[in-house]
């Protein structure tokens, strides 16, 4: 989910980058602000293995960022993700992203994304949940795979 850029996000954003001189260019940048799911729920259970270090992965529909294409994760950007709330809780850089087929998820990104028993079988159950949901959706369809490291909390 979006979030609205609040002054908190602001401030937020604002210590990583004193904290980190090196990344002062990143000032005046639009900063990418998004919590995980579609309810406050699922953003606080998932922001939270996040903090814990569980979560390194995450994915979306690709269909999802039609007409957003600029929005669309990159490898070497830094993105804030919020809680449930929308309170800020990290900042994480993407180490990289990639297109996949729901049906050709690998075990290894089941894993890195950290929910339930991290095994590919929990993944699929729980995910095709959620994207049948959104309606229209069949497990050939294109998925946007990310990978992210935390480097402030």
């Amino acid at each position: 989910m979006s979030i609205v850029i609040t002054d908190e996000i602001k401030t937020f954003w604002n210590n990583f980058i004193q904290e980190n001189p090196q990344l002062k260019y990143l000032e005046d940048s639009k900063i990418d602000a998004w919590s995980f799911g579609n309810t406050p729920e699922m953003a606080d259970e998932l922001v939270s293995l996040v903090m814990e270090g569980k979560k390194t992965a995450t994915c979306s529909l690709l269909r999802a960022y039609q007409g957003y294409e600029d929005e669309i994760p990159r490898v070497g950007v830094y993105s804030l993700i919020c809680d449930g709330r929308e309170k800020p809780m990290c900042i994480v850089f993407y180490t990289d992203t990639f297109i996949c087929k729901f049906n050709e998820i690998s075990e290894r990104h089941a894993y890195e994304e950290g929910e339930g028993d991290r095994t590919i079988d929990y993944w699929k159950k729980v995910h095709l949940k959620f994207f049948t949901s959104y309606g229209d959706f069949h497990e050939d369809e294109n998925l946007l795979c990310e990978r992210f490291k935390v480097v402030y909390k």
